[in-house]
């Protein structure tokens, strides 16, 4: 395959492919690059790789894929002299034109390999800098792992003094309890009265008033009716120096007979005689 030529202009370097602008000082330039550097007009003009001054006759555009009419017209009239001065000239603008691809090639490569160079050393350098990193962190974790185990016996070791501790505050806690309850029996016994001094009570005094009552009152309750009162003989005369006797409570009708029956009866206070008045048959 034909090697094509490409654009001069180093910062362009297209390939050309249909028409280029060709100068007399052997380079050539695509259409852009041309208008760019304003080779439009009319001359003089300066070639952007070169710097040299060209005149309109030094520069022309050429087809790069011509007809076969064009080949056939191009040179005719011409004599075999002047066809081979031609084609000797446009030989050596290809062969420079190679030459320079080839120089330009190469020096690119060359630059492709300091970069692949400078790329290879990046590498390196983070390569070493990962198996520094690895060999410190690998340690690191070692060390970690040693004071993990550490932590774990002290662990164990604080678990078990822990255990010890409960069980003898346990025992302690035992022991307390066992100790109040020693003292609180010491202090019953020594507060507790003398069972031999103390006169124990009798069935009718342990026994409350109101079984007592229910006893004697198996019965109904009986109410005395007036005309057996009068006929009660009176152990109480009445005298001078002593007040009437007691009367009886008046019995009363309905259903409130009964209510305060088991209320003592209000005590009337005597007053004793003078002892002047006292006869010496009483005294």
């Amino acid at each position: 395959m034909e090697q094509g030529l490409t654009c001069n202009v180093s910062t362009c370097g297209a390939q050309l492919t249909d028409q280029a602008l060709v100068t007399a000082c052997s380079h050539v330039l695509c259409l852009e690059c041309a208008s760019k550097h304003r080779f439009a007009g009319q001359g003089p003009y300066t070639c952007p790789v070169c710097q040299q001054p060209l005149t309109a006759s030094e520069v022309c555009k050429q087809l790069l894929h011509p007809s076969e009419e064009w080949k056939s017209v191009v040179l005719s009239g011409l004599s075999p002299t002047i066809v081979m001065e031609c084609a000797g000239k446009a030989l050596s603008f290809w062969s420079y034109q190679m030459t320079n691809q080839i120089l330009y090639q190469m020096q690119k490569n060359r630059d492709m390999e300091q970069h692949t160079v400078q790329l290879e050393r990046a590498v390196e350098n983070m390569w070493n800098q990962g198996n520094e990193r690895i060999r410190t962190l690998t340690a690191k974790i070692r060390d970690m792992e040693t004071e993990q185990q550490e932590l774990r016996r002290s662990c164990e070791d604080l678990r078990l003094t822990l255990s010890d501790k409960k069980n003898e505050l346990m025992r302690s806690q035992e022991l307390y309890n066992k100790l109040k309850k020693r003292v609180l029996l010491d202090q019953t016994s020594n507060n507790a009265p003398d069972v031999g001094r103390v006169r124990p009570a009798t069935e009718t005094e342990s026994r409350p008033y109101s079984s007592l009552y229910s006893q004697q009152s198996q019965g109904p309750l009986r109410i005395m009716p007036g005309s057996e009162r009068d006929a009660v003989p009176n152990y109480f005369p009445t005298t001078p120096n002593f007040p009437a006797a007691p009367s009886f409570p008046r019995v009363q009708s309905g259903p409130k007979a009964l209510i305060g029956w088991d209320k003592p009866a209000p005590t009337q206070q005597i007053s004793s005689p003078p002892l002047d008045a006292v006869s010496p048959r009483n005294a």
